[in-house]
């Protein structure tokens, strides 16, 4: 073959990779976001209210049960668990594990409002130990320097 024939063949499997791969990430099955949507019961009446990102679901496992399913598919950047739940962070997501009298309730939310609203919880293992305000240097002579 010659080697324009090459690049044609080449340039075909660059143009069905890309394909495959817009599918695959706008079909809602990447992350985890889109691993509870596809493995989880969808319970609209158990969203935060006031919380647009929020979406609860349910499980009949334990939060222990379901969390473990979660991280073997998708590892968390940050977890940890008390009596209340699961809590797992990602890079733009949190997926808060809580349970409920029948098995578990799942929160998907974005990380930065789960942080404020479940401050108590994982605020010593997250990693954002201060407002995003006390991190300026700035404030007068001899501060932050």
């Amino acid at each position: 073959m010659k080697p324009r024939y090459w690049f044609v063949i080449a340039g075909a499997a660059a143009v069905i990779a890309l394909i495959v791969a817009m599918v695959l990430i706008f079909a809602g099955g990447g992350g985890p976001r889109g691993y509870v949507q596809q493995h989880y019961t969808r319970a609209a009446h158990l969203d935060i209210a006031g919380d647009d990102d929020n979406e609860a679901y349910t499980s009949p496992k334990p939060p222990r049960t379901v969390a473990g399913e979660i991280t073997a598919k998708w590892r968390p950047q940050a977890q940890t668990t008390d009596a209340s739940g699961v809590y797992l962070r990602y890079s733009d997501d949190a997926v808060i594990i809580q349970p409920q009298r029948t098995g578990s309730v799942i929160h998907l939310m974005d990380a930065d409002r789960a942080y404020r609203h479940y401050h108590s919880h994982v605020a010593h293992v997250w990693g954002w130990s201060s407002t995003r305000g006390e991190t300026f240097r700035g404030g007068g002579p001899g501060v932050g320097k």
